[in-house]
């Protein structure tokens, strides 16, 4: 079987949900009360650092460039040819 990356989110989700089952489980068993407010409020943390961490990433990743080198060149309008710029008034010709 070929090996792969771990997925950190999938990871990241699967240990949060087991530790919520695992707090609910110890609280049946010893009669504790869950604070699901503070459940939320860490949630809400977690989401907002997650979100930091990826726009610094993409600031950071833009701020190197495009990948693969030079740009494209521009394309010019629709119904143009490279080169003429300017309509056919503009430089004068009335056809004669």
């Amino acid at each position: 079987m070929k090996a792969h990356r771990t997925d950190l989110l999938s990871l990241t989700f699967g240990l949060l949900f087991l530790a919520a089952a695992a707090w609910w489980l110890l609280a049946q068993l010893l009669g504790l009360v869950v604070p699901i407010g503070w459940f939320l409020a860490g949630a809400l943390v977690v989401v907002g650092a997650l979100g930091l961490l990826g726009a610094l990433r993409a600031a950071r990743s833009a701020a190197n460039g495009p990948a693969g080198g030079s740009p494209a060149p521009p394309v010019p309008p629709a119904g143009r040819r490279p080169g003429s710029d300017r309509s056919s008034e503009e430089r004068g010709d009335h056809g004669d």
